[in-house]
């Protein structure tokens, strides 16, 4: 399975190449990376709650 930061970045490029995607494709990526943004916000949040 992919880490995290590799699966950001690899969503990271397809959002920002969309010519290379269909419409709904594209969709479903920039969706996808919404997600994994805010879980890894979510994430770092809870980390420093524990500190």
């Amino acid at each position: 399975m992919q880490s995290d930061r590799s699966r950001l970045r690899e969503l990271e490029i397809r959002v920002a190449n969309p010519q290379h995607w269909s419409a709904g494709e594209h969709e479903i990526n920039v969706e996808n990376l919404r997600q994994l943004r805010f879980q890894l916000a979510d994430q770092l949040k809870k980390l420093h709650q524990q500190t």
